[in-house]
């Protein structure tokens, strides 16, 4: 009998637990104020999609500052788009330009739950990475609104399968090489290499992005005058010879020589459109 009443009282208890948890959702889901918010951005600048979203969204500056909202509001315009936080008081919105895009990409094929789409941005010369987390209605409106703002690039870059290749950011040295085979390394920068370019930045401002397309002849090797320093990567790109010094070089040089490999890829296509557009193509 006691056991009975124990299994009764942890039923009820986990029932008033889930209703309260169901309750929280919609109360947050469905704020009156957001939702007037999200009425009134689309009244007065008639974006292609705009919604408010109780979830995550993330900003990682390379080198610099992170920060993340769970309730925000999304507009997605031709010339902009635009993330509204709802309950953080005076801060501004984070907005981006479809020309600041420099690939977005689900990580994952959709799902019933929760979905991530990374973007990465370049803005005022720093490299940012911007996430998502959203339930599959609302990315799937996300993923449409981006895919009629960018360009055929970014939309084709999107379609390639995954996974997609992500490395860094690593410390780094540019290296030369003397007559002799002596090397010499320049101050560190960091590399960051990510579906599209190899991007090399001083601290958090970008010195230069390298089209992966570009990438030809990826090496991997030891220094002949100094084996035990760190191990170098060596390719060609844009009619230059370019190396680093970095650690676990081997492992970087895979991981340029996959990325730029798939970047030659023809696109994974489309079977069948379906009514809704759902951009899943796997």
């Amino acid at each position: 009998m006691d056991e009975t009443l124990l299994v009764l009282a942890f039923s009820f208890g986990l029932a008033f637990f889930l209703a309260l948890l169901f309750i929280l959702v919609l109360r947050y889901q469905y704020d009156p104020a957001s939702q007037a918010m999200v009425a009134e951005i689309r009244r007065t600048q008639e974006p292609l999609e705009c919604f408010y979203a109780v979830a995550r969204f993330e900003v990682s500056q390379v080198n610099g500052r992170d920060f993340t909202w769970r309730y925000f509001i999304v507009s997605v315009r031709p010339g902009a788009v635009t993330i509204y936080p709802r309950k953080k008081r005076d801060t501004p919105p984070f907005a981006f330009t479809p020309d600041q895009i420099r690939w977005f990409g689900r990580p994952q094929k959709y799902s019933a739950g929760r979905n991530e789409l990374w973007l990465h941005l370049e803005m005022d010369g720093c490299w940012h990475l911007v996430k998502f987390h959203l339930y599959q209605g609302l990315m799937r409106d996300l993923v449409r609104g981006l895919k009629a703002v960018s360009s055929d690039d970014l939309v084709t870059a999107y379609r390639r399968r995954r996974p997609y290749i992500h490395a860094g950011p690593a410390t780094a040295h540019p290296a030369h090489q003397d007559i002799h085979g002596a090397w010499t390394l320049d101050a560190p920068v960091t590399l960051y290499l990510m579906p599209r370019f190899l991007v090399i930045l001083n601290e958090t401002r970008v010195l230069r992005k390298i089209a992966l397309e570009a990438v030809q002849q990826i090496g991997a090797f030891r220094r002949l005058d100094e084996p035990s320093a760190n191990g170098l990567v060596r390719f060609r790109a844009e009619e230059e010879v370019l190396a680093f010094a970095l650690d676990k070089h081997e492992d970087f040089a895979l991981s340029l020589a996959e990325a730029a490999k798939r970047t030659l890829e023809a696109p994974t296509i489309q079977k069948q459109k379906k009514k809704d557009d759902d951009d899943d193509v796997e």
